[in-house]
């Protein structure tokens, strides 16, 4: 810094040498001598001093503090997972489903199981159910003819002291004899609570043919 200064220094002292030496040479009263150069004289002084402090620069280099790195924010913020119910919890809040419900397992003859029939032979017809659904089917359930095609030569309904639980099975054995009436015949059957409601999936059809 002190060096910079006196550098300063010596361009203000040439500089003032200049002014005093032009003035001189200006003056009226003086001797004739050689023009000067006043611009040359001028670049001149000029030119040194510039040689000068860059030399003195070079010497001397000013540190200038280099910018430092600036820590970014995160550009994102992590989102917390939702948590998803599992079906088991969904089950456990579930309310449970009641149901009245009839499966139909066979329709069968016996002593043969067969499906031809000579006028008044008689024979029992088997058919059998399992309570699918999730109530119980009270003591008492009946299964009747609800319809037929032909001649109806089978009894006419059945009740069934038994109470079937859900997945249990249970079977009616009607008594039925061939028609006199030649040809195809069929029975169709509903099944039905001890309090007569027709129970959803009981029903069953028979077909045979008299000859």
């Amino acid at each position: 810094m002190n060096k910079l200064i006196s550098t300063y220094g010596r361009l203000f002292a040439v500089l003032l040498f200049i002014l005093i030496l032009l003035n001189a040479c200006n003056a009226p009263s003086a001797p004739i001598s050689p023009t000067l150069d006043q611009a040359a004289v001028v670049a001149a002084a000029v030119e040194t001093l510039r040689s000068e402090m860059t030399s003195e620069a070079l010497l001397n280099p000013t540190v200038t503090p280099q910018p430092t790195a600036t820590s970014q924010p995160p550009t994102s913020t992590p989102i917390p997972p939702t948590e998803i119910p599992t079906a088991t919890t969904i089950a456990d809040t579930a309310t449970p489903v009641v149901s009245l419900s009839a499966k139909l397992l066979y329709v069968t003859t016996w002593p043969e199981n067969k499906r031809i029939y000579v006028p008044n032979e008689i024979y029992g017809l088997a058919i059998g159910f399992e309570n699918n659904g999730t109530l119980t089917w009270d003591a008492g359930s009946t299964i009747k003819l609800a319809s037929f095609k032909g001649e109806a030569t089978v009894q006419l309904e059945l009740t069934v002291d038994k109470a079937v639980k859900p997945g249990e099975k249970i079977e009616y054995g009607l008594w039925t004899f061939g028609s006199e009436t030649l040809g195809e015949h069929t029975f169709n059957f509903q099944v039905y609570t001890s309090q007569g409601i027709p129970i959803p999936g009981g029903w069953a059809s028979y077909t045979y043919t008299s000859v």
